[in-house]
């Protein structure tokens, strides 16, 4: 999937995603992205990186 994101550290698009939570009645759902280049993992919309993520099993 492809959402136009970029990363927040280093303006990358070449991100991995990750769909976290459950599918809205209206087909939103929330994103969790790491970054190809930097490794920087982080919300899709709240904007908070995480050095680990329960979540979705991000661990540096």
């Amino acid at each position: 999937m492809q959402c136009g994101c970029h990363c927040i550290k280093c303006g990358s698009m070449e991100l991995s995603s990750k769909r976290v939570g459950e599918i809205e009645k209206d087909g939103y759902y929330d994103m969790h992205h790491t970054c190809l280049k930097c490794k920087a993992h982080f919300d899709h919309l709240e904007g908070d990186v995480f050095d680990s993520c329960e979540k979705c099993g991000f661990n540096i």
